[in-house]
Protein backbone atom coordinates (compact mmCIF):
# COMPACT_ATOMS: atom_id res chain seq x y z
CA UNK A 1 0.00 0.00 0.00
CA UNK A 2 1.20 3.49 -0.75
CA UNK A 3 0.12 6.97 0.21
CA UNK A 4 -0.28 9.37 -2.70
CA UNK A 5 -0.35 13.14 -2.52
CA UNK A 6 -2.14 14.98 -5.32
CA UNK A 7 -1.91 18.69 -6.07
CA UNK A 8 -4.39 21.04 -7.64
CA UNK A 9 -2.91 22.81 -10.67
CA UNK A 10 -5.17 25.83 -10.29
CA UNK A 11 -4.53 28.95 -8.18
CA UNK A 12 -6.94 28.16 -5.32
CA UNK A 13 -6.54 27.85 -1.58
CA UNK A 14 -8.99 24.94 -1.46
CA UNK A 15 -11.44 23.07 -3.64
CA UNK A 16 -13.82 20.11 -3.50
CA UNK A 17 -14.39 17.82 -6.47
CA UNK A 18 -17.16 15.22 -6.42
CA UNK A 19 -16.56 12.06 -8.45
CA UNK A 20 -18.95 9.18 -8.94
CA UNK A 21 -18.18 5.47 -8.82
CA UNK A 22 -20.17 2.27 -9.36
CA UNK A 23 -22.24 3.73 -12.21
CA UNK A 24 -23.16 6.83 -10.24
CA UNK A 25 -24.29 4.96 -7.13
CA UNK A 26 -21.38 6.16 -5.01
CA UNK A 27 -20.33 9.78 -4.61
CA UNK A 28 -16.79 10.53 -3.45
CA UNK A 29 -15.71 14.07 -2.58
CA UNK A 30 -12.03 14.89 -2.97
CA UNK A 31 -11.04 17.81 -0.75
CA UNK A 32 -7.97 19.78 -1.74
CA UNK A 33 -6.86 22.15 1.01
CA UNK A 34 -3.98 24.07 2.58
CA UNK A 35 -3.12 25.90 -0.62
CA UNK A 36 -1.82 29.47 -0.59
CA UNK A 37 -2.31 31.64 -3.65
CA UNK A 38 0.02 34.40 -2.40
CA UNK A 39 2.89 31.97 -1.78
CA UNK A 40 2.02 29.98 -4.93
CA UNK A 41 1.54 26.77 -3.00
CA UNK A 42 -1.02 24.40 -4.53
CA UNK A 43 -3.87 22.87 -2.58
CA UNK A 44 -3.25 19.19 -1.85
CA UNK A 45 -5.17 16.00 -1.19
CA UNK A 46 -3.66 12.92 0.47
CA UNK A 47 -5.11 9.49 -0.31
CA UNK A 48 -4.18 6.19 1.33
CA UNK A 49 -6.78 3.92 -0.25
CA UNK A 50 -6.11 2.34 -3.66
CA UNK A 51 -9.79 2.48 -4.69
CA UNK A 52 -9.95 6.27 -4.21
CA UNK A 53 -6.54 6.74 -5.85
CA UNK A 54 -7.63 4.77 -8.92
CA UNK A 55 -10.94 6.64 -9.13
CA UNK A 56 -9.17 10.01 -9.09
CA UNK A 57 -6.50 8.93 -11.56
CA UNK A 58 -9.14 7.71 -14.03
CA UNK A 59 -11.08 10.99 -13.88
CA UNK A 60 -11.15 13.78 -16.48
CA UNK A 61 -9.60 16.11 -13.89
CA UNK A 62 -6.48 13.96 -13.75
CA UNK A 63 -6.33 13.30 -17.49
CA UNK A 64 -6.56 17.03 -18.32
CA UNK A 65 -3.85 17.79 -15.70
CA UNK A 66 -6.15 19.95 -13.56
CA UNK A 67 -4.97 17.60 -10.81
CA UNK A 68 -1.63 15.83 -10.83
CA UNK A 69 0.25 13.35 -8.68
CA UNK A 70 2.82 15.22 -6.62
CA UNK A 71 4.47 12.26 -4.91
CA UNK A 72 4.06 8.69 -3.72
CA UNK A 73 5.13 7.57 -0.28
CA UNK A 74 5.65 3.86 0.13
CA UNK A 75 4.27 2.68 3.44
CA UNK A 76 6.60 0.39 5.33
CA UNK A 77 5.43 -3.16 5.49
CA UNK A 78 4.70 -4.20 9.05
CA UNK A 79 7.47 -6.31 10.46
CA UNK A 80 6.62 -9.92 11.01
CA UNK A 81 7.45 -11.15 14.47
CA UNK A 82 10.72 -12.98 14.64
CA UNK A 83 10.26 -16.70 14.73
CA UNK A 84 12.19 -18.68 17.28
CA UNK A 85 14.35 -21.16 15.48
CA UNK A 86 14.53 -24.65 16.91
CA UNK A 87 18.28 -24.83 16.43
CA UNK A 88 18.95 -21.49 18.12
CA UNK A 89 21.88 -22.04 20.51
CA UNK A 90 20.23 -19.78 23.13
CA UNK A 91 17.15 -21.99 23.38
CA UNK A 92 17.19 -25.34 25.12
CA UNK A 93 13.97 -27.22 24.39
CA UNK A 94 15.00 -30.43 26.16
CA UNK A 95 14.56 -28.82 29.61
CA UNK A 96 10.96 -29.51 30.62
CA UNK A 97 10.92 -29.96 34.40
CA UNK A 98 12.45 -28.16 37.36
CA UNK A 99 14.81 -31.10 37.89
CA UNK A 100 15.99 -30.86 34.26
CA UNK A 101 16.66 -27.14 34.74
CA UNK A 102 18.64 -27.62 37.97
CA UNK A 103 20.66 -30.40 36.34
CA UNK A 104 21.32 -28.31 33.21
CA UNK A 105 22.65 -25.35 35.23
CA UNK A 106 24.86 -27.66 37.31
CA UNK A 107 26.29 -29.42 34.25
CA UNK A 108 26.67 -26.31 32.09
CA UNK A 109 28.07 -23.81 34.59
CA UNK A 110 28.84 -25.82 37.73
CA UNK A 111 26.39 -23.66 39.66
CA UNK A 112 24.20 -25.10 42.42
CA UNK A 113 20.64 -23.84 42.43
CA UNK A 114 17.83 -25.09 44.67
CA UNK A 115 14.82 -25.10 42.33
CA UNK A 116 13.56 -24.63 38.80
CA UNK A 117 12.77 -20.96 39.28
CA UNK A 118 16.35 -20.19 40.33
CA UNK A 119 17.68 -22.34 37.48
CA UNK A 120 15.52 -20.49 34.95
CA UNK A 121 16.63 -17.13 36.33
CA UNK A 122 20.32 -18.11 36.30
CA UNK A 123 20.09 -19.44 32.73
CA UNK A 124 18.35 -16.26 31.59
CA UNK A 125 21.23 -14.16 32.95
CA UNK A 126 23.55 -16.35 30.87
CA UNK A 127 21.39 -15.77 27.77
CA UNK A 128 19.73 -19.20 27.72
CA UNK A 129 15.99 -19.78 27.67
CA UNK A 130 13.94 -22.88 28.47
CA UNK A 131 10.72 -22.46 26.43
CA UNK A 132 9.32 -25.86 27.43
CA UNK A 133 10.01 -25.54 31.16
CA UNK A 134 6.89 -25.99 33.25
CA UNK A 135 7.25 -24.84 36.84
CA UNK A 136 4.71 -26.14 39.31
CA UNK A 137 3.46 -23.54 41.76
CA UNK A 138 3.09 -24.53 45.38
Amino acid sequence: MATKIYKLNQPKNSAVFPLYANNGKMKVEYVFKDGNQLMRQPARCTLRNKFYQDLLESSVLFKTRAISLERTIKDDEPEEPKKVEANNPNIVESVKTAEDAVEYVANEWGERVKNGKQAKSYAKRKGIEFPNLVLEEK
